[in-house]
């Protein structure tokens, strides 16, 4: 785990000069999981008789959770709170979790902090950076380590949800099986807030756990991720947000490359 957080750098500036960061960063790795087969691991909406509010809560299969402590009464303090993610930039890890969450500023469904119930949807290099592992950290993954990829895992209070359609118009592209397309990102209103600040005792919106995915090719190559090609409306070959050529992905593609989940 600490070398995961040398990926998000030092810069740990509030996102507001009148925001005062947190000094520490709390871990709960009792609650750390991996998910998928051989692991936590389960098909359809989680039934385990917990409380996560009015929607379903999907196996984030692929993924690996770094638990966060919130609270000693979690279960409780937060019941029927929904679980939700928000795929972001490396270079501000640090920032959202020692500061809060800034509102998005192109905002299709009006201001506030925008997340989603699906992680395939929040995992999107438009949201979700795909950094590639260097030489000198796969020493600390296996060898075959090639790129990485971080989600924030939260809850939300389902009173303070707005739910609307995905936002790049694909509405005919099944992006996530489980969840259809009309309801991928929910919205939660800030007021006059100019930060999302999860330790807040009156916060909507906790960060529960960060989300890593460590893969031993450019996850486009998932077959999960093929929606992503309806995505790309850019003329440059090489796709910044992607991080990696589109055309040596499509040749890849097109001679039977995988992608396959690295667990340390």
């Amino acid at each position: 785990m600490p070398i995961f957080f040398g990926f998000f750098g030092t810069n740990i500036n509030p996102l507001n000069e009148n925001i005062k960061h947190r000094e520490e960063i709390k871990l709960h790795p009792e609650w750390n999981r991996i998910y998928g087969p051989g692991h936590t691991y389960w098909t359809g909406a989680l039934q385990d008789g917990l409380d996560r509010g009015p929607h379903p809560y999907y196996c984030p299969v692929g993924w690996k959770r770094y638990s966060l402590y919130v609270a000693d009464n979690f279960r409780e303090k937060f019941s029927g709170w929904c679980v939700c993610y928000h795929g972001t930039k490396f270079q501000y890890g640090l920032s959202i979790l020692t500061s809060g969450l800034k509102p998005a500023n192109a905002a299709e469904h009006g201001q506030g902090s925008y997340f989603s119930p699906s992680i395939i949807y929040a995992c999107h290099p438009r949201y979700s950076e795909i950094k590639p592992v260097l030489p000198e950290h796969q020493n600390v993954f296996r060898k075959s380590a090639k790129y990485i990829q971080f989600v924030l895992e939260c809850r939300v209070r389902p009173q303070n949800i707005i739910i609307g359609c995905e936002t790049f118009h694909i509405e005919n592209t099944t992006i996530d099986p489980n969840i259809p397309n009309n309801v991928l990102e929910w919205i939660v209103k800030t007021g006059d807030k100019i930060i999302l600040d999860f330790a807040d005792l009156n916060a909507t919106v906790v960060c529960t756990g960060l989300m890593v995915r460590v893969t031993n090719n450019h996850p486009y190559s998932f077959s999960e991720s093929q929606w992503w090609q309806k995505t790309c409306r850019c003329n440059n070959n090489f796709h910044c947000a992607w991080n990696a050529d589109r055309d040596d992905l499509e040749k890849q593609k097109a001679n039977g490359a995988t992608c396959i989940v690295v667990l340390d």
